[in-house]
C-alpha cells in the first residue's frame, strides 16, 4: 500500500497539547452538524511490518510463539495472535532496523518494539532450542557483558548511574523483560512472570512528550489513562497530565544501550483490549551522534499500528473535523473499511472495521 496523503493541516501541535488546550483541536464546524467522537474505544488489531521476506518472517514468529497461526488479512500474509502482524513485502531492507552494536535503531521512529507477554523465567532454553538468542541487557554504565533478562540483574527494578554501585544486592528473581532480534531487524520483547497471561499483543512507542501523547489518544481516540491506585488498594480516575511536557528523566539500567535507557516521563493509555505505553525519544543531548527528531514510521520495519473500531466512517469524520493528517483515506479492507492517519510524532495509525477475530 502507498500513502494517499490529503492536504489536511494538523493544528494539534505538541505545544497545544502541552498546554492541554484541547479546544484548539476541535473542528471548524461548531454547529449542530459538527462530528462527535464515536462512543466505542478502539482496540488493538494489528501492527503492520515491512519485510524483504514475509514467509521467512512468519516462520520466525511462529517458532517463538507457537500458539499463533498463519493467516491472511486483506490479502496480506499475516501472523494471528492476540493481535495480527501483517507483512508487506519490500524490495530492500527497510530502515528502522535494530542495530545490536548501538543498542537501538539508527533511525528512530515512534516505534520502539513489539512483543509478547509471557513468563520469561525459563525462556532462554525454549528460544535457544529454536535457534534464537537473547540480546544482552547491560546492568550499568561499565557493564559490557549483560544478562539475558531483567530478573537476573543484581538489584531490583530500574537504577540510575549514581545508584548502580550502591543499590542493594539481591539474588536472581523469576521473570522480567528480555529482547530478541526478529527478521528485518525488528526488536521483539518478552515480558512477564509466573502470573502473566500469555498474549502476543505488546507495543511500546517513543514520543517527544510521552504524557502529551497519552493525552492526545484520550482526547482524540477516546482511550483512558490508567487509574490512580491508592494505599488502601482503591482506585480513582486519572485526570489528564497537566502540564504534560515533563522534563526528560535520567537514563537507567538494565538497558539494551550501554548508556542506559530513558524511561521517564512515561505515558500509558488503556485502549479497548489492553494498554500501550510511550517513552521519551532516546537520541537526546550527546547520547547519539546527533539529536535527531523521530522520523515518520511509514516505510520503516515497523510501519504502523492499527485499531479496530465499529464505524470507520464516523471516526474518519471526527478526525477529519479535527484537522488530523490523513495518510490513506477510507478504502475497502478485509470485507470492511479502513483509513490511516498521522498520530503524534508522525506515527502512522490505522483504524479498521471489526475486531481482532
Amino acid at each position: 500500500m502507498h500513502p494517499r496523503t490529503l492536504s489536511i493541516s494538523r493544528r494539534c501541535s505538541s505545544a497545544v497539547l502541552s498546554a492541554l488546550a484541547f479546544s484548539a483541536c476541535s473542528g471548524t464546524d461548531t454547529g449542530d452538524n459538527a462530528p462527535v467522537r464515536p462512543d466505542d474505544v478502539p482496540a488493538l488489531h494489528h501492527v503492520g511490518l515491512n519485510s524483504v521476506d514475509p514467509e521467512r518472517a512468519i516462520e520466525w514468529y511462529l517458532s517463538v510463539w507457537p500458539s499463533a497461526e498463519r493467516a491472511e488479512v486483506d490479502g496480506t500474509p499475516s501472523v494471528a495472535g492476540e493481535m495480527y502482524l501483517l507483512f508487506d513485502q519490500v524490495g530492500a531492507p527497510p530502515p528502522g532496523d535494530f542495530v545490536p552494536e548501538l543498542g537501538r535503531s539508527e533511525t528512530q521512529s515512534a516505534f520502539w518494539h513489539i512483543g509478547a507477554f509471557a513468563n520469561t523465567t525459563d525462556m532462554d532454553g525454549e528460544l535457544g532450542a529454536a535457534g534464537v538468542e537473547h540480546l544482552p541487557l547491560y546492568t550499568g554504565p561499565g557493564d559490557r557483558s549483560g544478562v539475558w533478562r531483567s530478573g537476573l540483574t543484581p538489584y531490583n527494578g530500574i537504577v540510575g548511574a549514581a545508584d548502580v554501585a550502591t543499590a542493594e544486592r539481591v539474588e536472581s528473581r523469576p521473570g522480567g523483560f528480555s529482547y530478541v532480534l526478529a527478521p528485518d531487524g525488528v526488536l521483539f520483547e518478552f515480558t512477564g512472570g509466573a502470573g502473566t497471561t500469555r498474549s502476543l499483543s505488546h507495543v511500546h512507542l517513543f514520543q517527544e512528550e510521552p504524557q502529551c501523547a497519552a493525552n492526545w489518544y484520550v482526547e482524540l481516540l477516546g482511550m483512558v489513562l490508567p487509574p490512580i491506585r491508592h494505599e488502601d488498594d482503591t482506585t480513582s480516575p486519572r485526570p489528564p497530565y497537566e502540564p504534560c511536557g515533563a522534563p526528560t528523566g535520567e537514563a537507567g539500567w538494565p538497558s539494551l544501550e550501554t548508556v542506559g535507557t530513558i524511561r521517564q516521563p512515561r505515558g500509558t493509555v488503556v485502549h479497548g483490549s489492553g494498554t500501550i505505553s510511550w517513552y521519551p525519544r532516546q537520541c537526546v543531548g550527546d547520547r547519539c551522534e546527533s539529536a535527531e527528531p523521530l522520523v515518520p514510521s511509514r516505510g520503516q520495519a515497523l510501519d504502523h499500528v492499527s485499531f479496530a473500531v465499529q464505524d470507520v466512517a464516523a471516526w474518519r469524520a471526527w478526525l477529519g473535523a479535527n484537522d488530523i493528517v490523513i495518510l490513506e483515506d477510507v478504502h475497502d479492507f478485509d470485507g470492511g473499511q479502513a483509513f490511516m492517519f498521522e498520530g503524534p510524532d508522525r506515527l502512522s495509525v490505522e483504524l479498521v472495521s471489526g475486531t481482532r477475530h
